[in-house]
């Protein structure tokens, strides 16, 4: 009864578990609750829900083992109207059928009466997958603009007894070029989406199904985006996604998308979520397509290439304006070039991107993508901006990360991020440029300091003067003796941030104009002596 109802109610067995039918008529032919399970079986009929063919030979069977012949016309009535609305019956399936009503010894017209009804469907059968009677249903469905009944349609002809037809693809050709022709209707929907949910609705649906359907989609796609409605061919992007259709690795059924190349079909895809406003469904389809661009499996030509190129740009762009990162870093890592692809491109060209991203992220204080981004710059040789790479190491410094500021230190300094330390260091003279930052000026002394610690340790040493110069910026007379002096408030504060602290004798001013300090000994000895171990293996590289 809770069936029934509930059937009533709602449209067409939507939520119906198939499953769930089968073992309800099974338990009430178990209980022998014939009224009850007729019932059901009529309300199936109204909701044009099939039960499988086998519980319907089984209730045959039990019709005839309880030797109930009054219900046989009712039963061969539900069962040609299950016949009706596409219950494949087979031949040994109505001798199975014929066997039971001859021991119910049925009245000699049910027989014959019940072979012409089988024959007549059977006919219907044999005919549905004539050529010109499909399309002849196929073009009645788009003059009435009924797409679900176009799906229930091909899934008729696919199911009964067309499988292994040569035509099958030509009646493929024929919806894909029906659903492409209406898309520059001026009508509301979008008529795939009603067509392939009708067909994703039928319980017999196969994979080859989803595959047609793939192909179907492809061609539609290319005809909604070659007349830049850009909404409506999302929705068929979305409909291919919930039918959980992998199109990417398909090819379309008509016009130049027979032949496209998979990157071409992703690029088309991507700008179809680009330009409908969804940056999110633009990385899903890069993403369920493996980021593929050109491989030997999957080649594409170079205009493919540089499409994809401006694409990913645009994208992560627009991530970044959106102050998504992450996302943004994901997009650009997967540029032309990054990937085993069969292209080499000379991933220097996009330095000014990259250089965007880590600054934007590094000013907003996302240290972990600043680092990652910074980490895959140097992995892949592309050119980093040395001022944001400066900004970032200070950062770093200040917020007292110091282990990656070292470690980024290091990375600057080959790079030649900064002046050569190498010739001074062991003459015990340290030049440090006025215009760096203190966190950058501790680092330098560090090394320093580290570079001569065995000189530093030894005995006699006390007498040694470590002296460090304040070097003038060469060739800049724009900068005032107020930007000096700041870069000498800006030494003494480095001094000051080490641990433990490190003091500045004032020595002399040299001709250059340049402030020269000393490093009081005692400070020092004990900066190594509390530091060495761990500075030992971060500075003394080769």
């Amino acid at each position: 009864q809770i069936f029934t109802d509930y059937n009533k109610d709602v449209t067409c067995g939507v939520h119906l578990d198939l499953q769930v039918l089968n073992d309800l008529l099974m338990s009430l032919l178990q209980y022998c609750l014939l009224k009850e399970l007729f019932h059901v079986l009529h309300t199936c009929l109204l909701i044009k829900v099939l039960p499988t063919v086998d519980v319907l030979l089984k209730v045959f069977e039990r019709v005839a083992s309880m030797k109930l012949k009054e219900v046989v016309p009712e039963l061969i009535d539900i069962s040609s109207k299950f016949v009706d609305d596409g219950m494949v019956l087979e031949y040994d399936h109505i001798g199975y059928i014929t066997k039971f009503l001859n021991e119910l010894q049925v009245s000699s017209q049910e027989i014959p009466i019940f072979m012409s009804r089988f024959q007549a469907r059977h006919f219907y059968k044999a005919s549905i997958c004539d050529f010109s009677s499909a399309i002849a249903e196929f073009q009645h469905c788009k003059e009435k603009g009924d797409w679900a009944k176009l799906g229930i349609a091909y899934i008729h002809v696919r199911r009964r007894g067309c499988e292994n037809f040569g035509d099958l693809e030509t009646y493929s050709l024929f919806i894909a070029d029906i659903l492409t022709s209406v898309v520059k209707e001026d009508r509301p929907g979008v008529p795939f989406c009603e067509f392939a949910a009708a067909v994703n609705a039928e319980p017999w649906h196969s994979e080859a199904d989803k595959t047609s359907l793939g192909r179907i989609g492809i061609s539609v796609l290319y005809a909604y985006y070659r007349l830049h409605q850009w909404q409506k061919a999302r929705k068929v992007l979305d409909t291919l996604h919930t039918l959980q259709i992998h199109f990417t690795y398909l090819k379309g059924l008509i016009g130049p998308e027979r032949s496209a190349p998979r990157c071409e079909i992703v690029n088309v895809a991507v700008e179809v979520f680009l330009n409908s406003g969804s940056l999110d469904g633009a990385v899903w389809i890069l993403k369920e397509s493996e980021w593929v661009i050109n491989t030997l499996s999957w080649p594409c030509d170079r205009m493919d290439v540089l499409n994809r190129h401006n694409l990913l740009c645009k994208l992560a762009s627009e991530y970044m304006i959106k102050k998504r990162y992450r996302e943004a870093f994901e997009v650009l890592r997967n540029l032309p070039g990054f990937q085993n692809t069969c292209d080499s491109l000379d991933v220097s060209q996009y330095s000014l991107l990259f250089n965007k991203l880590f600054g934007a992220s590094s000013e907003s204080k996302n240290v972990a993508i600043s680092s990652a981004v910074i980490d895959f710059m140097l992995a892949k040789n592309i050119p980093v901006d040395f001022q944001l790479f400066r900004a970032f190491i200070t950062a770093l410094g200040r917020n007292s990360l110091w282990l990656k500021a070292r470690t980024y230190y290091r990375s600057a300094l080959a790079l030649g991020c900064y002046p050569q330390l190498e010739g001074n260091l062991y003459r015990k003279l340290l030049l440090i440029p006025s215009y760096i930052t203190e966190v950058e000026m501790l680092l330098a002394i560090e090394i320093f300091l580290v570079s001569n610690a065995s000189s530093i340790q030894s005995l006699g040493a006390s007498n040694q003067i470590l002296q460090v110069v304040l070097k003038r910026c060469e060739g800049d007379s724009a900068r005032t003796k107020d930007d000096y002096q700041s870069s000498v408030e800006r030494l003494i504060q480095a001094t000051q941030l080490a641990t433990p602290k490190l003091f500045l004798k004032h020595l002399t001013v040299n001709v250059n104009q340049e402030q020269v300090y000393s490093l009081e000994h005692t400070w020092v000895l004990k900066w190594l002596k509390e530091n060495m171990k761990w500075a030992g293996k971060v500075w003394l590289f080769q």
